[in-house]
């Protein structure tokens, strides 16, 4: 029984070894992917909200223009602090 515990021992350690650097290599992918995905969603929101403000431009009244300034500000906003925190925790 020596014999064989002594050659189990190594290969159970070797494939623990394995899989938990194939966990590490997961989870720095999936941190990796989280990580550009949000970067892609920060910039597709700061384009509507581009696109928002040039309509806001266009617009001859002053009331409707605010409200939209508005809206933009507050989204902005909403989503630098949202981006901001989810990729803090990516890190």
């Amino acid at each position: 029984m020596t014999t064989t515990e002594t050659k189990t021992q190594p290969t159970v350690e070797a494939a623990y070894n394995q899989i938990k650097e194939f966990n590490e290599q997961m989870i720095h992918a999936a941190r990796k992917a989280g990580t550009q995905y949000f970067d892609t969603y920060a910039k597709a929101v700061d384009r509507a909200i581009d696109v928002e403000r040039k309509l806001a431009g266009a617009t001859k009244q002053e009331w409707l223009k605010s409200i939209i300034d508005a809206h933009a500000d507050i989204t902005k906003e909403l989503n630098d602090a949202y981006t901001s925190s989810v990729l803090s925790l990516l890190k």
